[in-house]
C-alpha cells in the first residue's frame, strides 16, 4: 500500500490485538480533522482487523437476534395470540346468547347459594380462561410431537423480525457514525483519523459478514441481486481504502445506510401488526430512497467520474504521490454506476409494492424464502 516504504519488519509482525484494534498509529498531519483522536496509516495488518471484526459481527448478530429480538417477538406473538383467543371467546359467547331462548327477554342472572349474583360476566371470564388454558395445553402437548403449522409460521415471523432488528440496530449506529464532508480537498487524506479508519474497516468487515450470512442461511428470492450488491460493495470499499478514497466511501455509506434504517423498522412494525405504523414508515423509506439513492448518490457518481479527472492527476500503478490510475478510475466508475443501476431496479420493485398496497393487493416480501408461499 502507498506510504509504507519505511516500515520495518518488526512493525509488520502480527499479534492477536491486530484482530481487534487498529494498527500503525502515526503522528497526525491534519490536526483540523478529528484532532482529538490518534491518526493511522494504511497497513497490511488492516486485513487482520477486518477478519477479526467479521467474526465479531457474526457473533454480535447471533447474540442480538437470539438474545434480544427473537425473545421479544415471541413474547409479542404469545400476547397477541392470547388476546385473539380472548376476543374469539367473547364473540362465541355473544353468538351463543343470541341463539339461546333465554336471550329473548328472559333474565340470565341467577343468585348463588351465598346470595351473590352470578351473571354473564362471570361466565364470560370462565369461558375465556377455559379456552386459553385449553389452547395452551394443546400447544404444550404439540411440542412433544413437533411444531404445529401455526408455530412454524410464528417462528418464521420471529426469525424475520430478529433479522430486521439486527439490521436496524447496525444501521442506526453506523449511519450516525459516518457523516463526513469535503471529498477531494487534501487528497489522499493520509494519515487517516482513528474514528474514520475504524468506521471504514468495521463497515468492510460487516459486508464480508453479510456475504457469509447470505450463503449459509436459507436462500431468498433476491439472492443473486443481493450477492451482486455485496460483491460490488466490498470491492469498492477495499479499493477505495487502499487508494485513499475513504471520504467518498464514507459519503456513499451514509447515503445508503439511511434507507437501511427505515426498511427494517417498517418490516418489524408489520410483523408486530402495529397498523398504521408499517405504512407510515414505508412511505418515509420510499421518500428517503428517492432523496439519497436516486438524487444525491448520482451526484457522488458524477464527482468520481468527472471531478477526479480535473482535480486528481493520472499516475502509473505503484508510483508515489497523489493521483489515480486510469484503470482504477475506470473500475470505480463502472462499479459505482452498477450500484446506481441496482438502486434503480430496486426502486421499481419498491414502487410496485407501494402500488399493490394502495390498490389493496396482497404485498409480498421479495426477501422471503424461495419455497415460502405464505
Amino acid at each position: 500500500m502507498p506510504g509504507h516504504q519505511n516500515i520495518t519488519l518488526e512493525e509488520w509482525s502480527l499479534s492477536p490485538s491486530n484482530f481487534f484494534w487498529l494498527a500503525n498509529k502515526v503522528p497526525s498531519s491534519n490536526p483540523s480533522f478529528f484532532p482529538q483522536y490518534p491518526a493511522y496509516e494504511r497497513s497490511w495488518l488492516d486485513l487482520a482487523f477486518v477478519a477479526g471484526w467479521t467474526v465479531i459481527f457474526s457473533l454480535l448478530r447471533e447474540f442480538m437476534m437470539r438474545g434480544v429480538f427473537a425473545p421479544f417477538m415471541r413474547c409479542w406473538i404469545h400476547r397477541e395470540h392470547r388476546a385473539r383467543l380472548a376476543r374469539n371467546a367473547v364473540r362465541a359467547r355473544g353468538n351463543k346468547q343470541e341463539a339461546s331462548p333465554l336471550a329473548n327477554g328472559h333474565n340470565t342472572t341467577a343468585s348463588g347459594a351465598n346470595g351473590h349474583v352470578v351473571n354473564g360476566t362471570g361466565q364470560e371470564l370462565r369461558l375465556r380462561r377455559g379456552v386459553i388454558d385449553h389452547t395452551s395445553a394443546q400447544d404444550f402437548q404439540s411440542k412433544s410431537k413437533g411444531l404445529t403449522k401455526r408455530q412454524k409460521l410464528g417462528e418464521k415471523k420471529v426469525t424475520r423480525f430478529a433479522e430486521q432488528g439486527w439490521s436496524l440496530f447496525y444501521y442506526i449506529v453506523y449511519w450516525s457514525f459516518g457523516m463526513l464532508e469535503n471529498l477531494w480537498i487534501g487528497f489522499p487524506h493520509t494519515p487517516i483519523p482513528g474514528p474514520v479508519k475504524f468506521y471504514y474497516l468495521s463497515q468492510l468487515a460487516f459486508w464480508f459478514h453479510q456475504i457469509i450470512v447470505l450463503n449459509v442461511e436459507e436462500r431468498r428470492k433476491d439472492h443473486y441481486q443481493m450477492m451482486t450488491h455485496h460483491i460490488i460493495t466490498t470491492t469498492l470499499m477495499t479499493m477505495s481504502y487502499a487508494n485513499g478514497f475513504t471520504r467518498v466511501g464514507c459519503l456513499v455509506l451514509v447515503l445508503f445506510d439511511l434507507c437501511d434504517i427505515l426498511l427494517p423498522l417498517a418490516k418489524m412494525f408489520k410483523y408486530m401488526s402495529l397498523e398504521p405504523l408499517p405504512d407510515i414508515t414505508f412511505v418515509l423509506f420510499l421518500l428517503s430512497w428517492l432523496v439519497t439513492r436516486q438524487v444525491l448518490y448520482p451526484f457522488v457518481v458524477r464527482s468520481v467520474v468527472f471531478d477526479t479527472l480535473v482535480l486528481l492527476p493520472f499516475k502509473e500503478y505503484g508510483s508515489p504521490g497523489p493521483g489515480i490510475t486510469r484503470r482504477g478510475w475506470a473500475t470505480y466508475s463502472i462499479l459505482l454506476t452498477g450500484l446506481a443501476i441496482l438502486s434503480l431496479i430496486w426502486l421499481l420493485e419498491i414502487v410496485r409494492i407501494a402500488k399493490d398496497a394502495v390498490t389493496g393487493k396482497p404485498v409480498e416480501d421479495t426477501r422471503s424464502d424461495e419455497e415460502d408461499d405464505d
